[in-house]
């Protein structure tokens, strides 16, 4: 594997998975969605805990300006093995100051987290092209657009394609089919690969082609 591989492959961004937003004094930016950062180290390392992971975070409260109070948290995540460590800093207020005064976040804490999280997965390329500042380009957006469109049709073929397979490893009959199509854990995906009606129905048909007569697939 070359030095910049496991960048390349972390480093690109579905737009789907970011946002814009505007902190105090008009800059502007896009921020990537924590959860997509965890999925992408979890298709590349498998389930965090396995493959990928957190260790314990340290925080700090520092007092500010005018009563303010800010949190600092350091974490570092492990990928592949657990002696392969990167470390991430992140911040945010506590304590905070507005117009009608002070204002406290019970929410601080895990926002610096999350944020320490993922200043820590840049530095191995998770998200590598919104840090770039690429997202400021609107053809480079618009292509990103244009693959991942085309990689989340791919998946959800694939994911069709399994369904297929695993409608068809059941015997005719068996009654754990109806089980398996109707667990939250099968209908979330089903969602979550954003099956069209047609799609659904396909599947559904040959679940019930393989169930007993007096059972109905939902």
């Amino acid at each position: 594997m070359s030095n910049a591989e496991l960048w390349d492959r972390l480093g690109r961004t579905d737009p789907k998975h970011t946002k814009p937003f505007q902190r105090s004094g008009g800059f502007k930016g896009t921020s990537i969605k924590p959860i997509w950062s965890y999925r992408k180290m979890t298709e590349e390392f498998g389930p965090c805990g396995t493959g990928w992971g957190i260790n314990a975070p340290s925080f700090q409260v520092v007092s500010g300006p005018d009563g303010e109070m800010l949190v600092y948290c350091t974490v570092s995540i492990w990928h592949g093995s657990r002696d392969q460590v990167v470390f991430g800093v992140g911040g945010d207020k506590v304590v905070a100051k507005f117009a009608s005064g002070l204002k406290s976040d019970d929410e601080a804490f895990k926002k610096a987290f999350t944020d320490g999280i993922t200043n820590a997965l840049k530095m191995i390329g998770v998200g590598a092209d919104v840090h770039m500042g690429l997202f400021d380009d609107d053809k480079y957006v618009n292509t990103m657009k244009e693959e991942f469109a085309g990689e989340s049709d791919d998946s959800k073929q694939r994911f069709i394609a399994s369904c297929k397979a695993k409608i068809a490893s059941f015997a005719d009959g068996d009654q754990s089919l109806g089980g398996w199509w109707n667990s939250d854990e099968q209908k979330k995906a089903r969602r979550d690969f954003t099956l069209n009606k047609a799609e659904v129905d396909e599947l559904k048909a040959l679940v019930i082609a393989k169930l007993p007569a007096d059972r109905k697939a939902a």
